[in-house]
């Protein structure tokens, strides 16, 4: 069997006698650098070059029948596959947790990648759930944009395009749930349902799922099963959203807000006199989907997220305060949807004067200029 580190050694042989000052690190991934290596398993490897600098020792080669990946990333990239900003956080940051250096350009190179790995930690941290929720939920629309495609391979009927389809909604929502449960893996998309336990939050059929759409060869079978994936995933997603409570207040989320909020009403009603029924009702979505965010983030700590949620998840705080639902109008009727936007001003201004928050209104120049 062939010595793999032989072939390692003589790569690291070139760069120390070629290009010594052009290299801040060598460094081994994958399953050599995590111990379940097999008498088939390949070498991946990589060197950082120092930043301003492109050495061209880059190579891909077969040796004895076993693969030999040597390829260049620059701290940028390295960067992002700590966060998992390239590439993904489900499988990206493995790259650098596992990497062993085996050779170092200076000490500082190597406390860099040290770094690098303490921020993946740092990452799977409680303090770091809001945030890696949040990029779950920013993820979840490319789910939808698989799922339509998904849709329409169906309707096509080729089970290719369908096959196809159904992997990219697969790789997509395993993303949104790697993020949701700040857990990335080892090895590669071929062992999901082996590696799927790690994800504490998951469906509860994850796995059949899966198989479903990796071997069926019934299309509507796995349409299916896409639908019911996207569908689970997203249940829990806003399950975890709506788990984390916040700690802002009144004051401090609606400091400044009216003026805007009342030109927004300003808008509305314009449009209602002008008898203009769809300007009149985007201005009145604009500014009742505006609020209904505003007042939901005071009670959620990861917030409003227009491209996951719908409406209804973020509007329980807006209709408990009983505000005036603009968009239930009926847009024959336009002067009862200018009544309910005044309401709706009539009861906001209340309410903010309940809660000591200044309005920001002056009734002239003088009365701005004294407040200045």
């Amino acid at each position: 069997m062939i010595d793999v580190f032989a072939v390692a050694d003589l790569l690291v042989s070139k760069v120390r006698s070629c290009y010594g000052d052009d290299v801040d690190l060598v460094a081994y991934y994958g399953s050599y650098s995590q111990g379940t290596a097999t008498s088939g398993s390949d070498l991946d490897m990589f060197y950082v070059p120092v930043e301003g600098k492109n050495p061209p020792v880059g190579r891909t080669v077969l040796i004895e029948g076993i693969l030999f990946d040597f390829w260049p990333i620059p701290w940028s990239t390295l960067e992002g596959f700590t966060t998992g900003r390239l590439r993904g956080w489900s499988m990206a940051p493995a790259l650098v947790y596992h990497a062993k250096v085996i050779y170092k350009r200076s000490s500082e190179a190597e406390a860099r990648l040290d770094t690098l790995k303490q921020t993946i930690i740092d990452l799977q941290k409680p303090e770091a759930r809001p945030q890696m929720i949040s990029r779950s939920l920013d993820m979840f629309p490319v789910v939808l944009a698989h799922l339509g495609n998904l849709r329409l391979a169906g309707a096509g009927g080729r089970l290719a395009d369908v096959r196809s389809a159904g992997f990219e909604v697969l790789v997509a929502a395993w993303e949104c749930l790697a993020l949701a449960n700040q857990a990335f893996f080892d090895q590669g998309f071929r062992s999901i349902t082996q590696q799927a336990s790690r994800l504490q939050s998951r469906p509860a059929d994850f796995e059949s799922l899966v198989t479903t759409i990796g071997v069926s060869s019934d299309l509507d079978e796995i349409v299916a099963a896409g639908e019911r994936l996207t569908l689970e995933t997203r249940e829990i997603l806003l399950r975890l959203q709506q788990s984390m409570p916040a700690e802002r207040g009144i004051g401090e989320g609606f400091r400044g807000a009216y003026p805007e909020i009342k030109d927004g009403l300003r808008k509305v009603l314009s449009a209602c006199k002008e008898q203009r029924p769809f300007d009149a009702s985007i201005a009145a979505w604009n500014q009742q989907v505006s609020l209904g965010e505003m007042l939901n983030d005071l009670r959620n700590k990861i917030g409003s997220h227009p491209a996951f949620n719908l409406y209804s998840e973020v509007s329980a705080f807006y209709e408990e305060l009983a505000f005036p639902d603009l968009m239930e109008c009926a847009l024959d009727n336009l002067s009862k949807l200018a009544e309910e936007a005044e309401r709706l001003d009539e009861r906001l201004v209340g309410w903010l004067k309940g809660h000591s928050v200044s309005l920001q209104t002056f009734e002239s120049i003088e009365d701005f200029a004294h407040y200045l």
